[in-house]
């Protein structure tokens, strides 16, 4: 029993901490200012940025450092989900 345990309730919420911690540590690294190829796109080569016409799914939160840690962490949990579905999809009929 005690391992049906850890399966169900302790490794999701050990994956779900390790993908918060790490959406916090990896936010910082987010700059506003733009890297070697966006600057020679807008400052040397002179090509204006465009401003788009899709702000997004959850684009009517708005924006800000908040908006971007949970829309985030809604990314890295969907990816995880999309991953556990696609390994369980391909990993049932095999016996190791």
């Amino acid at each position: 029993m005690e391992g049906n345990t850890w399966k169900r309730f302790v490794l999701p919420a050990l994956v779900f901490l390790i993908a918060v911690i790490s959406l916090l540590i990896l936010g910082g690294l987010a700059s506003e200012n733009p890297d070697g190829f966006e600057w020679a796109f807008f400052d040397f080569a002179g090509i204006q940025e465009s401003e788009g016409g899709f702000g997004g799914i959850l684009g009517f939160l708005g924006e800000g450092p908040l908006v971007d840690a949970v829309t985030g962490a809604i990314g890295i949990i969907l990816v995880l989900i999309i991953a556990l579905l696609l390994f369980r999809m391909t990993s049932r009929g095999t016996k190791a």
